[in-house]
């Protein structure tokens, strides 16, 4: 039995490692206001379009207007997590926030939450109970936390 400590919640001190944490980070040329603003803008058809998504701090309006984005790309699950990769390298290369990933050690990550999402992360509701998430969001930190650490 491991005795490895888990980080499944990213809220109170560990909301730095949700998309939804607010602090400034830049990602191709554009200031953004959390990872999801970033995330988001990347599914308008062109880079003039994605101007509006550094507009809006609140990251949940911003998760709201890329669902209605019109120029969402045909492959968005092929390349959705390669993009999430390249903005979370991104927003962890502001030191302040490196510091913090790193001082997660050698934590499992998991974005465990309540709203179905088992792609980014595992949902923990009684529906998906018997589902285990892909976690793609916890894989991607811990990614970069180990080439972060690897480069110390």
């Amino acid at each position: 039995m491991s005795d490895k400590r888990i980080i499944d919640d990213f809220r109170d001190e560990y909301r730095f490692l949700s998309n939804f944490y607010v602090h400034p980070l830049e990602y191709k040329g554009l200031t953004y206001h959390s990872a999801e603003a970033a995330f988001q803008a990347q599914k308008c058809a062109t880079e003039e379009e994605k101007v509006k998504y550094t507009l809006v701090k609140n990251p949940v309006v911003v998760k709201a207007m890329g669902k209605k984005e019109p120029g969402f790309p045909a492959n968005w699950d092929e390349i959705s997590y390669g993009i999430m990769e390249d903005i979370l390298k991104a927003k962890f290369s502001v030191p302040e926030l490196k510091e913090k990933l790193l001082a997660t050690g050698d934590a499992e990550l998991i974005e465990g939450n309540r709203w179905h999402d088992n792609k980014w992360g595992n949902c923990t509701c009684e529906r998906c109970a018997n589902k285990e998430g892909l976690n793609w969001l916890g894989q991607i930190l811990t990614e970069i936390r180990n080439n972060l650490k690897n480069e110390e």
